[in-house]
């Protein structure tokens, strides 16, 4: 019984860090039609893209190599950690911590 609850416990705990990591504190529209290419100042955790998108990102080697851009499908999220976003194209919502 003791080793059901622990796990019970242990899951519950994962559960718990894994929402609270993933809860942002700030969302933020970034559509090119209206702010251009100027880049948005993060860091973000995680982009969706509203419609096809087509952005710089800086901060993340793991996901781009530095200066290259990426092209994200509507519909699709990304994570990472992005000290700054530039589109090229496209709407994104950013989210924050």
């Amino acid at each position: 019984m003791d080793r059901t609850r622990d796990l019970a416990q242990g899951l519950s705990r994962i559960e718990n860090n894994t929402y609270t990591a993933l809860q942002p504190k700030k969302t933020t529209v970034i559509d090119f039609a209206v702010a251009g290419a100027a880049a948005t100042t993060g860091p973000f955790f995680a982009l969706t893209a509203l419609s096809d998108a087509v952005l710089d990102i800086s901060g993340d080697e793991n996901i781009v190599t530095p200066g290259a851009t990426l092209a994200i499908a509507k519909g699709i999220t990304i994570y990472g950690n992005f000290g700054s976003i530039e589109l090229d194209s496209g709407i994104v919502i950013a989210y924050s911590k």
